[in-house]
């Protein structure tokens, strides 16, 4: 992957205006639960931290955060009608759809980082070990977010309405279809990242809302629909007639 592609695609990203409002959610869930430590006492933040770090950060922030930023990875010069320009960049495409998901999954994780770092903070003030909250909110927070980019760039590369498709998923799908039928939970990306974020939760998220795999089996899930996802971009782009 070229780093020189991955900076200008970050820049790119970063640098929308509505990378800036839906930086927003993030930061007003840091600031929710700034709240809730001052005004609530230690044992009435467990069932507040299950909810905020298994259903709101993974569950909410970090898919749509992850969907507005990686459908723009190439929706928006599909709107423009600027995808004929790759045809001027020296490097095979599969570059250019790396480094678009690279930076996408850069943007996604740097713009979700104060709602983590506040859930984190919230499990260690309800005295569990620091260690196992800070790394479960990590490992959680960027293997999520790398699946969910992962599609939504690949989404961005079948159709003009990815933006649609990839709400429809998150909230349609995942939101109720996957909560309501546990055969459906198996294609939800916010179920796995749910039990990875299981790791910093004391006892155990809603059992309707999270994969049956335990925490390593539904990693391996998320870091393979990760690469499935890229490297089916990467052969769509490079078999486009742009």
């Amino acid at each position: 992957m070229s780093t020189t592609l991955y900076g200008f695609s970050l820049r790119g990203i970063l640098f929308r205006g509505r990378t800036a409002g839906f930086a927003a959610l993030p930061l007003a869930v840091a600031v929710v639960v700034g709240v809730v430590i001052a005004i609530t006492s230690v044992p009435s933040r467990y069932g507040v931290q299950n909810t905020f770090t298994g259903n709101l950060l993974t569950g909410l922030v970090v898919p749509i955060v992850a969907l507005v930023l990686a459908i723009g990875a190439f929706g928006d010069e599909r709107d423009a009608r600027t995808l004929p320009l790759l045809r001027a960049v020296a490097r095979p495409r599969w570059h250019t759809a790396l480094a678009r998901f690279a930076a996408a999954w850069t943007a996604t994780v740097v713009v979700v980082l104060p709602a983590a770092v506040a859930c984190a903070v919230l499990g260690v003030s309800v005295n569990q070990p620091a260690g196992r909250v800070v790394g479960g909110v990590a490992l959680a927070t960027v293997l999520t977010a790398g699946a969910y980019c992962a599609v939504f760039v690949l989404l961005s590369l079948l159709t003009r309405r990815g933006l649609l498709a990839g709400l429809a998923y998150v909230v349609l799908w995942e939101t109720f279809l996957a909560g309501l039928a546990p055969a459906l939970r198996g294609l939800s990306i916010g179920s796995y990242g749910r039990r990875v974020a299981s790791l910093a939760i004391p006892g155990d998220v809603p059992l309707g809302t999270v994969s049956s795999l335990g925490v390593p089996g539904a990693a391996v899930v998320l870091v393979g629909t990760t690469v499935v996802a890229v490297a089916l971009s990467a052969v769509r782009l490079q078999r486009m007639d742009v």
